[in-house]
């Protein structure tokens, strides 16, 4: 837990870059609020932070239809977010966090793939506590609009019975003080992470600063530091309609092996994305121990029911590193 600094603020937008909380993405809809998509209506001050300098962040409870969202997040993830910068929570966290959550913002359910119950948070409390003069900013529209701030200063008077908020001329970051990031620990909560942004000595860079994550206990790089490519050959450039079907149920099954209910439990590796180079579609796992996975996996890999002949490839690094030895076999139709 970081040092107890009463009136200290924290950047809360950042979601923890560890295969073990991944997030959520959300699901393209129509908007609510009479833009082109929903995402334009969770996104702090859309549309109105521009003209008005004044702007207050919409209610959305009134037409919400628990949109949905999709990725692989676990259900010990207290915090897995949505698009990586708007902020969700579980059960768990709402009930834990409720009187600092209920005054500030509005908790609205999604619809998620496990079914478990997580909210998106959209955060109501917008404030007027930045210090513009001793902030160092990069201005869109002095004063009233930051394209980026380094450095942040508060006017201590104006953080009084703050708990989270966002700032006026900044939207997209979401804010917490000392007491908040104190309950987060103190409940156990997992799949937060932390920055302080003030108080710092004047013209400190706060992203320089180190991150403060909870229930985080291996390094990503112990993590991420092997890597396994799963090749399917197609028959043209692209997967066609029955390969992309029998893509999706290889990926769901593949989550499903590799899937962990306990950050107690062995961790195996993460799906992390895909490619599509011609005739082929490649599948990227991150992993602590390439064999380890490899082996875990195998019997999966030659059961699968795919037309040709499925290549496998161990990299003794990380996935995005084609510099290094692979170890490639190959798996025929089960």
């Amino acid at each position: 837990m970081p040092s107890a600094v009463p009136n200290a603020i924290y950047d809360l937008s950042k979601i923890v870059d560890d295969p073990r909380f991944e997030g959520y993405g959300l699901v393209d809809a129509p908007s609510l609020l009479g833009w082109r998509r929903l995402r334009e209506d969770l996104v702090p001050g859309f549309g109105i932070s521009v003209d008005n300098p004044r702007w207050e962040q919409p209610q959305l409870s009134a037409t919400w239809n628990n949109p949905k969202v999709e990725g692989r997040v676990a259900p010990y993830n207290d915090f897995p977010g949505i698009n990586l910068v708007l902020p969700a929570f579980s059960q768990r966290a709402c009930e834990c966090l409720v009187d600092m959550l209920a005054p500030n913002g509005e908790l609205l359910p999604l619809e998620t793939p496990s079914r478990l119950p997580y909210y998106f948070y959209n955060i109501t409390t917008i404030s007027d506590a930045l210090d513009v003069d001793e902030s160092k900013c990069s201005w869109d529209d002095y004063p009233f609009r930051a394209g980026s701030i380094d450095s942040y200063a508060f006017h201590t008077e104006r953080l009084a019975g703050l708990s989270i908020f966002r700032i006026r001329q900044h939207p997209i970051e979401a804010f917490v003080t000392y007491e908040f990031v104190r309950r987060v620990y103190e409940s156990g909560l997992n799949g937060f992470e932390f920055t302080k942004v003030w108080p710092l000595p004047k013209g400190t860079n706060w992203r320089n600063q180190p991150r403060s994550e909870a229930q985080k206990p291996n390094p990503l790089r112990e993590l991420k530091c092997h890597s396994l490519i799963v090749v399917l050959p197609v028959k043209g450039k692209k997967p066609d309609a029955r390969e992309r079907r029998a893509i999706k149920k290889f990926e769901d099954d593949m989550d499903a092996q590799l899937v962990i209910h306990s950050l107690d439990a062995p961790y195996f590796g993460s799906y992390e994305g895909s490619e599509n180079p011609p005739g082929e579609f490649r599948m990227f796992l991150s992993c602590p121990d390439a064999d380890r996975l490899e082996e875990k996996l195998r019997p999966w890999f030659t059961h699968l029911e795919w037309p040709e002949t499925i290549r496998v490839a161990k990299r003794y690094h990380e996935y995005w590193d084609k510099d290094v030895p692979e170890a490639w076999m190959s798996f025929d139709k089960g």
